[in-house]
């Protein structure tokens, strides 16, 4: 559904930013959430962080979480509002608050887990790639979090997002059977 903010088919955007994820170089210091909900919400906060870094306690394995900016978002197909959209320039799902009204339709379409809602506010959030120059991605000493131009049907692209949906789906499997993974301090 395309708007003034942007196109709502990922081909409408000339150049595709994400971030790269690395996850066998995050050692889990949760710097990255920590500097998206400051720059975002002016707090540090895990549940307010647009990515989320979830611990394998038994293992020591981190997944690191974020949009992963699909070609074809399921979350804006089923926002019935418009409230979701493509930025122009980055290509980034930007939420547009004076549109949503916190139904969570897109939370639950989301494959990777990536969109939340903010309680306080009744709207949802998720990485909008900082304008184009992603905070979690500049204090990453790690480089466990790459800024890069990528082509979102490229089979790369494809496979990390298999991959990530396998492991949030193991996830909450271990999530309800036992308490080997974790994520931060303040989640729910």
């Amino acid at each position: 559904m395309p708007n003034a903010a942007g196109g709502g088919n990922v081909e409408d955007v000339l150049e595709m930013k994400v971030i790269q994820v690395h996850p066998d170089r995050c050692v889990g210091c949760r710097l990255c959430e920590m500097v998206c909900s400051l720059t975002h919400e002016r707090e540090c906060s895990t549940t307010k962080s647009r990515i989320r870094i979830l611990r394998d306690e038994e293992c020591g394995n981190n997944l690191v979480s974020l949009c992963m900016q699909c070609g074809d978002a399921y979350c804006m197909e089923v926002c019935a509002y418009g409230a979701l959209s493509r930025d122009s320039k980055t290509g980034a799902v930007a939420v547009d608050p004076r549109h949503c009204n916190g139904c969570e339709a897109c939370v639950l379409a989301c494959p990777l887990d990536s969109i939340s809602l903010d309680k306080e506010k009744g709207i949802v959030f998720t990485c909008d790639f900082c304008g184009g120059d992603p905070e979690c991605v500049k204090v990453c000493s790690r480089e466990a979090l790459i800024a890069k131009d990528c082509d979102p049907a490229s089979e790369e692209r494809k496979s990390f997002r298999a991959e990530t949906s396998k492991a949030l789906s193991e996830l909450g499997k271990w999530r309800t059977e036992s308490t080997k993974w974790t994520a931060g301090p303040d989640s729910d």
